[in-house]
C-alpha cells in the first residue's frame, strides 16, 4: 500500500478537491487534503491536519442536523460495506473573509482506500463544487416556468415584462456574471450590477464602445477586435464567445470569458448584442497550476535517476519510459514503445515472469521482486523492481521502478570470495598482521613474518616488539602507541628495523585499538615493508631541496599570462633584469617591449604553436629595458590548452638574459674574420719572399758562383729578408689587435 505522502502526491495531481481521513469514528480525523481542496475551501493544511472532520467543518447555523447526519451516514456506509457513497447537491456553506456564509452546493463521493490486507487504511471524501450547476438548473426551472406563463398568459404581457425586469435585476444582484446590452448603432453599453461589483467601477458611469476597447489588454486587443468584427459581419453568426483580459478599476487585469448573443435586423445587420462577461481568473490560475503540476510530475518521471516505465496490464506493452531507462538499457524510446516487458527478460525467465503476473501482481497492490533483465547489448543485469497499479488514460497500467543491484550482488559475492581468500592472504600477503597489548607485547603474528622479516613467529610471541625496532626510532614508536588512548586508529610514520641479515628495512604500520573486541582484545598492527618507497622519497626530497635552492638563486624573469583575461604576471626577475616594476600587466605590454624587428617573428612562432596545439616553444629576441636599452633574451614558453575545446587558457615561461652570450659570439665571429685574414697573409704574402730566400741560399751554396755574383745574391737575400720581416710584423700587429678586441669584449 502507498504511504500517506505518496497518496497525497497522487491526489495533488487530481483537480477534484479531496480530503483524506482516518477511519476512527466518531472523529474521522483529517490526515491530509490535496491542493484543489485547500483552494476550494480557502483553508491551509495546518488548519485541517490532525483535526476531527466535524471540528474543522462545523455544522452550518441553518442546518437542522439532517445535512450533517447525511455525512455521518456516508462515513458509516463506507466503514460497514467498504463501498463508495455519493451525495448529490449537498449544501454546506463556507465562511467568507468577512465572516459571512457563502452558500455552496457540492456533489460528494466518499470511498475507502484499502491496504494490502483489504482493510480500510483511509477514507477519501471528494467534493465537487456544483453551486453554479445547481443554480443553473434552478434557473432553468424558473425559465421554464416563465416560458410556460408567457404562453398561457399572453394577455398579461405588460405584467410579465415587469416581472421579467424584476427578475433581471435580481439576477444582476445574485450572479457573479456581468450582464450587458450593447446598442451597436449608438455604441453605448449598458452593464448589469455585477459588472461594477466584479471590476469595481462606479455605477452609473458611461461605457461607450471606445471605453470598453480601452479596457482590453493591449496584447489581446488585436485578436478581440478581429474576431468580433468577423462575427458581426457574418450574418449567419448570432453567437460570439471569446476569452481575453479586461482591466479593473484599480489597473489590474482579470481573465474573462464573454458570451454574447447578436440581434440582427431584417437585412442581417447586427443592431444589438446581449451577453455576459464571466470572471475566469481563478479558473485560469487553477488551470495554470494544474499545468504546472503536470509538468512537475512529468519531470519526476522523466528526470528520475532511476529507470521507470509504465506498461499495459493487458498487453504488457510499454506505454512510456523515462530517460534513465533509455540510458541504462540502451533502447531508444521508439524501440521501447514497440516492445513488451517480456522483451527485456532472458527467455529462460519468461515462465517465471508470467507466473508472477498471474499470482503475485494484483491490481491496486504494491509488489516488489528481484529479477534479471537483459539490456540491448545482451548484458544480463540483476534488478529490484517495485511497482503499483495506476490509470494511464483509459487503460489499467502499472508503473515500475527498476533498481540495478548487479553491483550489489557482485559485491556480496566478492565478500564471500574475500572471506575465502582471507586465510590465503594472511599466509601469503605482503602485510604482516600482529596483535599486541598497549605495552607492545605480541600475542599474535601472521606466519608471513618469517618470509618478510626473517623472524620465526615463535621469536615474537610473548616478546616486546619494541625491542626489535631500530633504537633511534623506538621512543617515537612507543609514543605513537599511546595515542590509541585518545583515538581508535593511528597511522604510524615509517620506522627502521634491522633484519637478521644485517640489512635495514623501513616498515610502515597502521595500528587499531581493538581492546574492547573480546575476539581480539588487543592492538591490531598492519605492517608492510616500504624500504624502496622510503628510500625513493628521501632521494626525491633531496632533489626537491636542491631544486628549491636553485630556484631561489636564479635570476630568470618568470612570467604567467592568462589567455582568457589577457593578464600578465611577472616575478622579481622583471625588475632585477630589466628594471620594470614587479606587477600585473596586460598581455600586449609584452608585445610593445619586444624589438620591432623581432616582434613579428616571435608572435608568428607563438600563433603557430597555438594553431598546431604544440605546448612548448623557444625563441631568442631583443627585449626593451625600463631605461630604453635592449637586451638579448632567450624565452621559453609553455602553452596550456582547455581539454574540452582545445583553446589555450594559460601560457607560462621564463626570460633569460643572453646579452653577454650574444656579444661573446659576435666577438668570436669578428676574431675569426681577423684570423682568416692572418691565415691568408701567412699562406700567400709570406710564401713569396720565403721562396726567394730559399732559392738565393741554394745559389750561394753553389760553388759555381763567383764573388761578384755572391755579393749580388746577398743583396737580393737581404731585400727578401726585409720584406719577410715587414710581413711578419704586420701579422703580429693584426694578432695583437685581435687579442685586444677579444679581451676587451670578453671582460665587458
Amino acid at each position: 500500500m502507498l504511504s500517506l505522502n505518496e497518496i497525497v502526491l497522487l491526489y495533488n495531481s487530481i483537480p477534484t478537491p479531496c480530503v483524506i481521513l482516518y477511519p476512527d469514528p466518531p472523529h474521522y480525523t483529517i490526515a491530509a487534503a490535496n491542493s484543489a481542496f485547500l483552494v476550494a475551501t480557502d483553508t491551509h493544511l495546518t488548519e485541517l491536519s490532525g483535526h476531527p472532520f466535524f471540528d474543522a467543518f462545523p455544522i452550518n447555523s441553518d442546518d437542522d442536523g439532517r445535512r450533517t447526519q447525511e455525512i455521518y451516514a456516508a462515513f458509516k456506509h463506507v466503514l460497514d460495506r467498504k463501498q463508495s457513497y455519493v451525495i448529490r447537491h449537498h449544501r454546506y456553506d463556507l465562511s467568507t473573509t468577512d465572516n459571512n456564509q457563502n452558500s455552496r452546493y457540492w456533489n460528494i463521493e466518499t470511498y475507502p482506500l484499502l491496504n494490502e490486507s483489504g482493510d480500510i487504511q483511509f477514507i477519501v471524501q471528494s467534493s465537487t463544487d456544483v453551486t453554479a450547476h445547481y443554480h443553473a438548473e434552478k434557473q432553468l426551472q424558473e425559465n421554464n416556468i416563465i416560458i410556460s406563463r408567457e404562453l398561457e398568459e399572453r394577455k398579461r404581457i405588460e405584467e410579465k415584462l415587469r416581472i421579467s425586469n424584476e427578475r433581471y435585476d435580481y439576477v444582476n444582484k445574485a450572479t457573479d456574471d456581468a450582464i450587458y446590452e450593447w446598442d451597436i448603432q449608438t455604441t453605448q453599453i449598458q452593464w448589469g450590477e455585477a459588472f461594477f461589483r466584479l471590476f469595481h467601477y462606479n455605477e452609473g458611469e458611461s461605457f461607450p464602445l471606445s471605453r470598453w476597447l480601452e479596457m482590453i489588454h493591449l496584447d489581446d486587443f488585436a485578436a478581440v477586435e478581429s474576431n468580433l468584427g468577423m462575427t458581426l459581419a457574418n450574418i449567419s453568426q448570432n453567437n460570439w464567445k471569446f476569452s481575453y483580459r479586461l482591466r479593473r478599476a484599480d489597473g489590474s487585469y482579470a481573465f474573462v470569458e464573454e458570451n454574447g448573443y447578436i440581434l440582427r435586423d431584417d437585412q442581417g445587420c447586427a443592431i444589438r448584442m446581449i451577453g455576459v462577461v464571466r470572471d475566469i481568473t481563478e479558473r485560469e490560475r487553477a488551470r495554470s497550476e494544474i499545468e504546472s503540476l503536470k509538468n512537475t510530475y512529468s519531470d519526476l518521471f522523466h528526470l528520475s535517476p532511476l529507470p521507470i516505465w509504465v506498461y499495459d496490464l493487458d498487453s504488457l506493452k510499454f506505454l512510456d519510459v523515462n530517460n534513465a531507462a533509455i540510458a541504462h538499457y540502451g533502447y531508444s524510446k521508439i524501440e521501447f514503445l514497440s516492445m513488451s516487458i517480456l522483451d527485456i527478460r532472458p527467455k529462460e525467465d519468461t515462465s517465471t515472469l508470467i507466473h508472477q503476473l498471474k499470482n503475485e501482481v494484483r491490481q491496486g497492490f504494491y509488489h516488489s521482486s528481484e529479477v534479471r533483465h537483459k539490456k540491448k547489448s545482451g548484458e544480463i543485469i540483476h534488478v529490484t523492481t517495485k511497482g503499483n497499479t495506476i490509470h494511464y488514460g483509459a487503460r489499467e497500467a502499472r508503473i515500475v521502478v527498476a533498481i540495478d543491484i548487479t553491483e550489489r550482488i557482485r559485491s556480496e559475492q566478492a565478500v564471500i570470495d574475500s572471506e575465502r581468500r582471507f586465510k590465503t592472504l594472511i599466509q601469503e600477503g605482503s602485510d604482516i598482521i600482529a596483535i599486541t597489548d598497549i605495552n607492545g607485547y605480541c600475542t599474535y603474528v601472521s606466519p608471513n613474518v618469517q618470509r618478510i622479516l626473517g623472524l620465526h613467529p615463535e621469536e615474537l610471541l610473548g616478546r616486546d616488539v619494541f625491542s626489535f625496532i631500530f633504537e633511534g626510532d623506538r621512543e617515537s614508536l612507543m609514543q605513537q602507541f599511546t595515542l590509541l588512548n585518545e583515538k581508535k586508529q593511528h597511522v604510524v610514520a615509517p620506522f627502521r628495523y634491522n633484519d637478521p641479515f644485517g640489512k635495514t628495512q623501513w616498515i610502515e604500520s597502521v595500528i587499531t585499538d581493538m581492546r574492547n573486541d573480546t575476539a581480539i582484545a588487543g592492538i591490531v598492527c598492519n605492517s608492510s615493508v616500504v624500504t624502496e618507497r622510503v628510500e625513493n622519497e628521501l632521494q626525491i626530497k633531496e632533489h626537491l631541496d636542491r631544486y628549491n635552492t636553485v630556484s631561489k638563486a636564479t635570476s630568470d624573469a618568470i612570467w604567467d599570462v592568462s589567455m582568457i583575461s589577457g593578464k600578465l604576471l611577472w616575478n622579481h626577475g622583471i625588475y632585477a633584469m630589466f628594471g620594470h616594476e614587479e606587477r600585473e600587466y596586460e598581455y600586449d605590454w609584452w608585445f610593445k617591449h619586444v624589438h620591432p624587428d623581432d616582434v613579428k617573428r616571435v608572435t608568428e612562432l607563438v600563433d603557430n604553436n597555438i594553431l598546431k596545439k604544440m605546448p612548448r616553444w623557444t625563441s631568442e629576441y631583443r627585449f626593451r629595458c625600463a631605461d630604453g636599452t635592449y637586451k638579448y633574451v632567450l624565452d621559453r614558453g609553455f602553452l596550456i590548452f582547455d581539454e574540452n575545446n582545445g583553446q589555450p587558457t594559460r601560457m607560462i615561461g621564463a626570460l633569460q638574459d643572453i646579452t653577454e652570450r650574444v656579444n661573446y659570439i659576435n666577438v668570436i665571429e669578428a676574431r675569426n674574420a681577423q684570423l682568416t685574414d692572418i691565415a691568408w697573409t701567412q699562406s700567400h704574402l709570406v710564401r713569396a719572399p720565403l721562396a726567394n730566400i730559399l732559392a738565393l741560399l741554394k745559389l750561394l751554396n753553389s760553388n759555381a758562383a763567383d764573388e761578384r755574383e755572391k755579393q749580388t745574391t746577398l743583396a737580393y737575400l737581404s731585400d727578401s729578408a726585409i720584406e719577410l720581416d715587414e710581413i711578419i710584423k704586420g701579422i703580429i700587429a693584426k694578432s695583437e689587435n685581435a687579442l685586444k678586441l677579444f679581451g676587451s669584449n670578453v671582460h665587458k
